[in-house]
């Protein structure tokens, strides 16, 4: 086979496949760095989530007397309230940005807390296409129970 000589117009053109193929690349690392971010964040988020609900949850009202049977209670403001002092003695809004309370309160059970947490992710790399970061939220819950 003769090998066919490159003519002007063709020199360069692999040049220009290379670096689309390059940028298509990177692009597609990081937005997996993002998406990795905003997911780590999000467990951290519901671990925290997690610990505050539960820390309300044990903030019920027994009430008992005489041939009444022991029934016991939460109260919302007692829930966000445990829910605040829990954030607060682990140092949690350190951790993440944003940090804050979106709801707290007790659902119509009257033993079921729950805490629904907020916050901004920083996406590394692509953090300048986000400048305000990504919002994240969590919903966390716990029942109280009363056995023997």
């Amino acid at each position: 086979m003769e090998k066919r000589p490159v003519s002007a117009e063709e020199t360069g053109q692999s040049m220009v496949l290379i670096i689309g193929l390059i940028a298509v690349s990177l692009l597609a690392i990081s937005v997996v760095f993002a998406a990795t971010a905003v997911n780590i964040s999000a467990h951290k988020l519901l671990s925290l989530a997690d610990g505050a609900v539960a820390a309300a949850a044990d903030n019920f009202e027994l009430t008992a007397g005489g041939d009444e049977i022991a029934t016991i209670r939460l109260q919302p403001a007692e829930v966000r309230h445990a829910a605040e002092k829990y954030l607060s003695d682990t140092n949690a809004h350190a951790g993440i940005t944003g940090l804050h309370i979106i709801s707290a309160g007790v659902a119509g059970d009257s033993v079921t807390a729950h805490v629904r947490l907020g916050a901004v992710v920083h996406p590394p790399i692509i953090g300048w296409v986000v400048p305000r970061g990504v919002p994240i939220q969590v919903d966390a819950y716990a029942r109280t129970l009363l056995s023997r």
